[in-house]
């Protein structure tokens, strides 16, 4: 699978589920910075596989709308919106953020991360 396919893969086939492919995808050395409403965070590859789990708990559905997909060498960059419906109420689906995230890659894993998040 090539860079983009693991990325396309993540967010269009709901691989942010899978918590075997996301183990295979993220580097162990991978860092993750976030800039939130709750501030700025350095995240590691622990948390990414805690949220799967997480996200796997709480909600019926989980999809992310992608509206631009930019590839430059070893980066990619994703801007799209995450909707969800909760175990409670799974015909109601909810924007819960619009996000951009820039991916590195190393050795066809991703090594390092950049998010940019808003709540809606």
């Amino acid at each position: 699978m090539t860079n983009r396919e693991k990325i396309e893969f993540l967010y269009k086939e709901d691989g942010i589920r899978d918590k075997q492919f996301l183990n295979a995808l993220i580097h162990d050395d991978f860092k993750l910075e976030w800039d939130s409403s709750s501030g700025n965070t350095i995240l590691d590859k622990n948390f990414i596989l805690n949220l799967s789990d997480e996200i796997n708990a709480n909600y019926e559905i989980s999809y992310f709308e992608i509206s631009h997909l930019i590839e430059d060498n070893s980066q990619l960059v994703v801007k799209y919106n995450h909707k969800v419906a909760t175990i409670e109420n799974p015909k109601e689906i909810m924007l819960i953020a619009k996000v951009v995230a820039i991916w590195t890659f190393q050795d066809e894993k991703i090594i390092n991360g950049y998010l940019i998040s808003k709540p809606s």
